[in-house]
């Protein structure tokens, strides 16, 4: 486990000399979020400028769709349809593979995982981060980091009948299922 404290101090200029620096803090919530559309971290930051990091809390909503599927990705200096820089999962984007699990190091992970009395498939909240200290994510002109809410289902063998009713409230994307 690793703790962070910091404390920010700041002053009220009427005018900032040319070439300032700004710190650039953003909040953001969806409640609840949507699959299949991309979930921000932030956006409309101009630059130049560094992007160092974010730390985020999901509370899993949906005991069938596993939350941590979807592509982390980078928009710098123009970006439209194709990022700068794409992950491969949201676990990977936070030192973890095939699954989020709590972990912590300096950097990233996912300290906070809660789960029910009965353990679940899914935990009920979790908290991670990355922090990009060692790894500034630089732009000369703007910036927009998203994360894919793509999500993956699986039901056994005997739960046909859960599968039949899943695509009435979740619609079906790409290809479409893959039984």
């Amino acid at each position: 486990m690793v703790s962070f404290y910091y404390q920010i101090d700041y002053t009220l200029e009427l005018r900032l000399e040319p070439g300032a620096s700004y710190l650039h803090v953003s909040w953001r919530r969806g409640n609840p979020t949507t699959t299949l559309q991309d979930f921000t971290i932030v956006d409309g930051i101009a630059g130049p400028g560094r992007f160092l990091g974010c730390s985020i809390g999901i509370r899993v909503l949906d005991e069938g769709d596993w939350y941590d599927k979807g592509e982390a990705k980078v928009f710098r200096d123009g970006d439209e349809a194709f990022p700068t820089i794409c992950g491969i999962g949201l676990e990977d984007y936070v030192g973890s593979a095939w699954t989020m699990g709590a972990h912590a190091t300096p950097y990233a992970g996912s300290p906070l995982e809660v789960r029910g009395p009965d353990g679940g498939r899914q935990p009920d909240f979790l908290s991670f981060y990355h922090w990009h200290v060692l790894d500034p994510i630089m732009f000369e002109r703007d910036l927009r980091i998203t994360i894919q809410q793509i999500g993956t289902v699986g039901f056994a063998v005997g739960d046909e009948a859960q599968f039949g009713a899943y695509p009435t409230t979740h619609p079906v994307a790409g290809q479409g299922w893959n039984t």
